[in-house]
C-alpha cells in the first residue's frame, strides 16, 4: 500500500448511481452535472477543487445528491439548473 497526500482543498462527490427501474441520481442528470463541474474545476481551480463521480449516497429519492469535504455538507434536491449556485458556493468555500 502507498499513501499519497491529496492536493485539493475541496472534494466534491456527485452521486452517479444508476438504479434499474427506479429513481436515481443518474437518471436526473448527475452525469451531465458531474461532467460540467469537473471541466470547470479542472479549468478554473485545478489544484483546489476535485470533482469525483461518486456512488450512491442513499438519497436518490431526493434528487441529485452531492457531498462536499472538508465542509461535510450534503446537498440534496440538486438539479442541473443549480450548477452556477454550486460553483459559487465552492468558490466561496476556498
Amino acid at each position: 500500500m502507498r499513501k499519497e497526500a491529496l492536493n485539493s482543498k475541496i472534494e466534491v462527490y456527485v452521486c452517479n448511481f444508476k438504479r434499474d427501474g427506479g429513481e436515481s441520481c443518474f437518471e436526473r442528470g448527475a452525469k451531465d452535472l458531474t461532467d460540467n463541474l469537473k471541466a470547470w474545476a479542472k479549468k478554473d481551480h485545478p489544484n483546489e477543487i476535485k470533482v469525483i463521480r461518486g456512488g450512491c449516497l442513499g438519497k436518490c429519492s431526493e434528487g441529485i445528491a452531492i457531498s462536499c469535504y472538508p465542509e461535510r455538507k450534503l446537498l440534496l434536491e440538486v438539479e442541473l439548473k443549480d450548477e452556477e449556485e454550486i460553483k459559487k458556493g465552492l468558490k466561496e468555500a476556498l
